[in-house]
């Protein structure tokens, strides 16, 4: 399996805290059968505002230890540096300055959790106009999707693939979020999940049970596009496959409402 999504580089965000902690979360990485991480710290504007340089030396110097670690302990797992992108008005920066794709070509976009742009069709085609394709971050999360998905629909119809949170299907980021991804899969809006993994205990890797979760509900081959074909793709600057989706909510006839009344 492939996680496209975590934060196991020590010392640079939210994510690990040590090296030590870096360490347990390969480690479980690799229990879980992982076999390629794609380590993604958060890139905010304030992390940047003065310049680029400061951020890129830190993610330098904690992706040697992560590499260290992983030579030293002799863990069978592959490494790659991306980020995950905060939107923000220094993005045209960060995408001349820094190297933060996933290979190449693809680029981990996160929005606020509590507010969205109003000019979303805008930002994404400005972005694809680059060659670069955006894989929109955890959407289930948002809450402003949580109460209109349909705007993940246009992304979606745009050639954006989404990526869910493993910790929200399986009911550990709260139940609006949980009640989202199930709608989303649902709908065949899902194209990648990944663990956005922080730490060891309350953010941990979900990949093995994840991918047991997926495989009970929708089969192994839906399983396997989620979390080995379509990461692979990504890995590689490949196309993965993004089909037009519809997420209005299905209106009930009057009929269908009376007959619930009656059935509650």
């Amino acid at each position: 399996m492939i996680d496209i999504h975590n934060h196991i580089l020590p010392a640079v965000d939210d994510g690990a805290k040590s090296p030590e902690m870096a360490l347990a979360m390969l480690q479980e990485a690799v229990n879980q059968g992982v076999e390629h991480l794609v380590l993604t710290p958060h890139l905010y504007e304030a992390d940047i505002i003065k310049s680029t340089k400061d951020w890129k030396n830190n993610i330098e110097e904690a992706s040697e230890t992560v590499l260290s670690l992983v030579k030293e302990h002799e863990l069978p797992i592959e490494i790659s540096i991306a980020a995950e992108v905060r939107y923000q008005d220094m993005l045209p920066i960060i995408l001349e300055e820094l190297d933060v794709l996933i290979g190449d070509k693809y680029l981990l976009l996160e929005f606020s959790f509590i507010s969205v742009p109003n000019n979303l069709e805008r930002i994404i085609y400005d972005i694809t106009q680059k060659g670069i394709i955006p894989i929109i971050a955890h959407p289930e999360r948002i809450k402003p999707w949580q109460q209109d998905p349909t705007q993940i629909a246009e992304l979606i119809n745009m050639g954006c693939p989404t990526q869910l949170d493993i910790g929200s299907f399986m009911g550990t980021l709260g139940p609006s979020s949980e009640k989202l991804a199930n709608f989303l899969f649902d709908r065949d809006a899902v194209h990648i999940v990944g663990s956005d993994s922080h730490n060891t205990e309350s953010r941990t890797l979900y990949t093995k049970p994840g991918y047991n979760w997926l495989t009970d509900r929708y089969g192994k081959e839906y399983a396997d596009l989620l979390l080995k074909i379509n990461p692979a793709k990504i890995l590689s600057g490949e196309h993965v496959e993004v089909y037009p989706v519809d997420l209005r909510p299905v209106n009930s006839s009057w009929k269908n409402k009376i007959m619930n009344i009656f059935k509650t």
